[in-house]
């Protein structure tokens, strides 16, 4: 599989980038930290994705402007080779952070939720090699199996919302995130460790995506949708129950339609709903992993993914492993400090190579006239 391969559109990186972005909001972002001083993760969760789309279109206008055809370039652009190879690496690890924590949560919650009187190494053997086996097949496979799902997804997550709407009750989203809204700006801004990555990786295969304006035009969409869905569905949940409930809860989303529907017609739905989603987070984690493996081949000049591909989904699959035997705390340095490593590099990034087309621009047009 080589590095110039397919090419797929707007509606294929929409559906891709929302698949990310909502799985990773609702269930990769701490719940138990964001409830510590009230109800305002339907602020903060999607505030989140807005300030990664408030990047993301930053950087597309910096990429535009110094006619640059993706992300890695931009970054040569702006700084030049040694801190462009600085920053792809750290794209690469916070890429592969994010399909370690999204794989991780799922296979925790298999395992919790269904497969309890197995041990978990078995789920992570049946989780980690789909993922691997996805993201084998490249971009364009990726991203064609998000447009056959992403649309369901997206209408099953509104429905399994609206099954308990008789349950809903406004008075528990109280107390209103009036008085505390440093707390709730801050929670979003530490989210973007979850939400960025996913945008920074559609910018990085932008030539994948027939260019940077279709691939502008798809992350605006699929972010802006993903807004919606992790409002309303972090709205839900904050209506059925109180912020103290769900400071100690695993998994709010699985428990809103367990504790709601369990005397209905739709009894056991929740079982469904738990393995749709669990496809969703292959799509993200293969997505995830790919483009891992393609900026780093892309940068280390290696013409091959496949290799780099089956690479990471063995040192994944060693790290769930580790992580099991509670024996790695490395990825939570990324949950601390990856907003910070993906913020104020790549918005300077944008910011310099903008300033520096000004002056390219501004230059050539006096040498035109002289």
């Amino acid at each position: 599989m080589k590095l110039c391969q397919g090419r797929v559109g707007k509606q294929e990186g929409a559906n891709l980038i929302g698949i990310a972005l909502v799985s990773s909001a609702l269930f990769v972002l701490d719940i138990a930290e964001a409830y510590q001083y009230g109800n305002g993760t339907y602020v903060s969760f999607p505030g989140a994705i807005f300030l990664a789309l408030v990047l993301f279109l930053l950087l597309a206008g910096a990429m535009r402007a110094s006619g640059q055809k993706d992300l890695l370039a931009l970054m040569d652009f702006a700084f030049g080779k040694f801190v462009g190879n600085i920053l792809s690496a750290l794209i690469c690890v916070l890429l592969f952070a994010n399909a370690h924590f999204l794989v991780s949560r799922f296979t925790t919650m298999v395992h919790a939720l269904v497969f309890m009187k197995a041990t978990l190494f078995p789920v992570i053997l049946w989780i980690v090699p789909v993922v691997i086996y996805i993201a084998f097949h490249g971009f364009e496979c990726i991203a064609r199996i998000a447009k056959c799902f992403g649309v369901i997804l997206g209408v099953c997550l509104l429905f399994s919302l609206l099954f308990p709407i008789d349950g809903y009750e406004a008075y528990r989203l109280f107390p209103l995130p009036l008085n505390h809204w440093d707390t709730i700006a801050a929670d979003a801004f530490t989210g973007t460790f979850a939400t960025i990555p996913a945008m920074l990786a559609l910018l990085c295969m932008a030539q994948g995506m027939q260019g940077v304006q279709s691939a502008k035009k798809a992350g605006v969409i699929g972010a802006v949708i993903s807004i919606g869905l992790v409002a309303a569905a972090q709205i839900a949940i904050g209506m059925t129950f109180t912020y103290t409930e769900l400071q100690n809860m695993f998994v709010p989303l699985y428990r809103l339609n367990l504790k709601l529907i369990q005397e209905s017609y739709f009894f056991r739905l929740d079982k469904m709903l738990l393995f749709l989603w669990l496809i969703g987070a292959l799509i993200a984690g293969a997505y995830y992993l790919y483009g891992a493996g393609f900026v780093f081949c892309r940068r280390w000049s290696r013409y091959d993914v496949r290799p780099a591909v089956i690479a990471a989904g063995i040192i994944l699959l060693c790290c769930l492993t580790v992580e099991h035997m509670k024996q790695l705390q490395a990825f939570q340095v990324v949950r601390q400090y990856g907003s910070w490593l993906l913020v104020i590099p790549f918005t300077a990034a944008a910011a310099v190579a903008l300033v520096k087309s000004h002056f390219l621009k501004k230059k050539g047009q006096t040498d035109e006239k002289a």
